[in-house]
């Protein structure tokens, strides 16, 4: 069996939703806000099924909640004055104290996967979940502002028509590209996000776990860490029916089921055509499988340390 996980964000942007549910039909997600309202598109998902929410324990995220919203406040109160931060520091015991915000500053820098079994203990355990929360919170802001520049666009648009007498024309303005999240904090992304799927235990479920993503930077990134692969599989070129439904559900099956067999040891034949031709289709994605027997030192289940882990990039070529 094949557990999905997308991976390493917290939030899903309309553009990552596309082009996953163009390749799978559910995915896990880690579930940063302890089950309260996702944002959109997220919600629709979940309601659908096609998204599951990983629980995390509720002691944890509210303590790591805490954090954030001090070090928002902090933030809003003294970003951009360092010489009011440096007294701050000095006269009060707050920012001193291992559960400060400067504390707190430095375990988001820092950002490690802790290897220690009884790392749930440590004072930093839970640098993972405020990182994960922070970057969610900034990739959410990215998401609106891209939407808001897009719509200006729109607006600056209708209005230059209508200056030129073409009010009635119908106007198209192409969106600009969806900010790619994976390209910033790439390293302390994947770092934080193992940590914190290790803490809910993900990877000590029946099955193999295979971590999606759709940024290259992420894959790329975690290549670089991951030690010698046992399995691999490319291909730079499939049809993708976004409004095929019973096509689409074939290729999901499709995908699962060479996953499965790459879990087995099974290699594929890379110039097989699994999925057809796609010279004559106009939207075509890619797919990169990677399978690796552990990742390093990190224990990735209790139950079997040495056990297989898969990572895979998803991507929409028009």
């Amino acid at each position: 069996m094949i557990n999905l996980y997308f991976f390493p964000f917290t939030f899903m942007d309309v553009r990552q939703a596309r082009v996953l549910f163009c390749f799978f039909n559910n995915l896990n997600v880690l579930d940063i806000h302890d089950g309260a309202v996702l944002p959109e598109p997220m919600a629709d998902l979940a309601a659908k099924g096609t998204l599951t929410r990983v629980r995390l324990d509720e002691d944890k995220l509210a303590l790591a909640e805490q954090k954030v919203r001090a070090y928002l406040d902090w933030a809003a109160i003294h970003q951009g004055d360092e010489r009011n931060f440096r007294n701050l520091i000095r006269e009060n015991i707050f920012f001193k104290d291992d559960s400060g915000v400067a504390a707190i500053r430095a375990g988001i820098r820092k950002g490690a996967v802790s290897h220690d079994p009884d790392a749930a203990t440590a004072p930093d355990s839970n640098d993972s979940l405020v990182f994960l929360k922070l970057a969610d919170i900034h990739d959410r802001q990215s998401q609106d502002i891209k939407s808001a520049l897009d719509t200006l666009d729109q607006e600056n648009a209708a209005l230059f028509a209508e200056l030129k007498g073409e009010g009635d024309m119908s106007l198209s303005v192409t969106p600009a590209q969806s900010p790619e999240p994976g390209q910033a904090m790439t390293e302390k992304r994947i770092k934080a996000w193992l940590k914190a799927a290790v803490d809910a235990e993900c990877f000590d479920q029946d099955g193999t776990p295979v971590l999606i993503t759709t940024s290259r930077a992420v894959m790329d990134e975690f290549l670089t860490g991951a030690g010698q692969e046992i399995n691999a599989l490319d291909i730079d070129s499939i049809k993708v029916h976004e409004k095929d439904r019973e096509f689409t559900e074939q290729q999901h099956f499709k995908i699962e089921a060479i996953m499965e067999q790459m879990a087995q040891g099974l290699t594929p034949d890379p110039e097989k055509d699994y999925f057809g031709s796609a010279d004559q289709d106009p939207v075509t994605g890619r797919i990169q499988i990677r399978f690796f027997s552990g990742l390093g030192d990190l224990n990735l289940t209790k139950k079997n340390p040495g056990g297989q882990i898969g990572v895979c990039l998803v991507e929409l070529n028009s």
